[in-house]
């Protein structure tokens, strides 16, 4: 079996990317905003804050369920 290169783009989809863009400059729809946001501000914080929250919330339940005394 011949390897594929999953990178490169088909024709197909070259096509079908052009399409869609002009029927989105027809319709006066402008592209996307590119955010500055990094992965570390997107994802990795909000999940730390995330868990920080839990912990602090099951520390909060742990003495009315009588798991420390």
């Amino acid at each position: 079996m011949a390897e594929e290169n999953w990178t490169e783009e088909s024709p197909e989809d070259a096509e079908a990317d052009a399409r869609a863009d002009a029927i989105f400059r027809q319709a006066g729809i402008p592209a996307p905003k590119q955010t500055g946001r990094s992965f570390l501000a997107a994802v990795v914080l909000p999940v730390i804050v995330a868990g920080v929250l839990l912990i602090i919330g099951l520390w909060m339940m742990a003495g009315p369920l009588g798991l420390y005394n």
